[in-house]
């Protein structure tokens, strides 16, 4: 176990000061996925599904599509988003009284991968395991579909995410056009509204379709600017890198190579950070220098 002084992990929340008990590069490892920065595009996003989370089901209801270019939080923030509200609901329905729960766990969100080329029929495959009712392959689509649908309901689902979108796109034009009609009547039998996350390519595609244009609302993320912000990520990040010493990431020469090797997207940002602070704990440094962002 690491010796751990009294001026070890000033820099660091209360929490992650604890993680410094852990010794090698399982202390980034076990750790790094519990890192989780509230930045305003998050926040952005977050406000916006949770009013959709309140809105009663309705026979067209209003969509949303998160989209920007890859490596830019997108996928992160729904899943964040998706854990937290369903975790309440589990928590809530703990304290119930189990004899007026009935037979079913409420779900709110159902967060899956569209399958490549727009598979009818894996989709509904990815809902059903992500519900826990796979059903065997010989299963119809049209079987798979009304066992999804009774299942949301069952469940109290209020939003159905589809990320990596763009995985819809790989098909021939007659398979896209008849996996826009299979999600357009999703959302209307279901009553409730689809989150669908992807590439910029998606929005080009949606503003091609008059249904899909009209049904969904939109939320562009973007990389990240060198500025004021990129730096107040970045003291973010390290107050929350269980590192014993302060590796100074905002100061000039760190901000401005952690942006060079990053280009701003915050996923490659967290991927770099990450096997930096993995070579600064197994080197023994206990920081972050700019030779151990080059060497990543």
């Amino acid at each position: 176990m690491p010796d751990i002084t009294s001026d070890d992990g000033a820099h660091l929340t209360e929490k992650t000061r604890t993680y410094l008990a852990t010794p090698g590069e399982d202390r980034i490892l076990n750790n790094w996925k519990s890192i989780w920065i509230g930045h305003h595009d998050a926040k952005h996003v977050h406000a916006k599904l949770d009013m959709m989370l309140k809105t009663p089901p309705s026979s067209r209801p209003k969509n949303l599509l998160v989209y920007g270019e890859s490596n830019v939080g997108k996928s992160t923030i729904l899943e964040r988003w998706a854990e937290a509200v369903n975790q309440k609901a589990a928590v809530a329905a703990e304290a119930e009284d189990p004899e007026t729960m009935g037979d079913w766990a409420v779900l709110p969100v159902v967060r899956v991968q569209t399958p490549p080329k727009g598979d009818e029929g894996r989709l509904y495959d990815n809902i059903l395991r992500a519900m826990g009712f796979p059903l065997p392959i010989s299963y119809s689509a049209s079987a798979k579909c009304q066992t999804v649908l009774k299942l949301l309901a069952n469940n109290q689902t209020k939003i159905v995410m589809l990320d990596e979108f763009h995985n819809a796109l790989s098909g021939r034009f007659d398979q896209r056009l008849h996996f826009n009609v299979v999600i357009k009547n999703l959302t209307n039998e279901a009553g409730i509204p689809l989150v669908v996350a992807g590439v910029e390519a998606v929005e080009m595609v949606f503003n091609k379709e008059d249904q899909l244009h009209r049904r969904f609302s939109r939320i562009k993320l973007e990389a990240w600017r060198d500025n004021d912000d990129w730096r107040k990520l970045l003291r973010s990040f390290e107050r929350l890198i269980p590192l014993k010493h302060p590796s100074s990431l905002a100061q000039p020469e760190m901000a401005t190579t952690l942006y060079e090797v990053s280009s701003g997207r915050i996923g490659d940002l967290s991927d770099v950070l990450r096997e930096a602070a993995i070579r600064a704990i197994l080197s023994g440094e206990e920081r972050i220098t700019p030779d151990m962002i080059q060497a990543v």
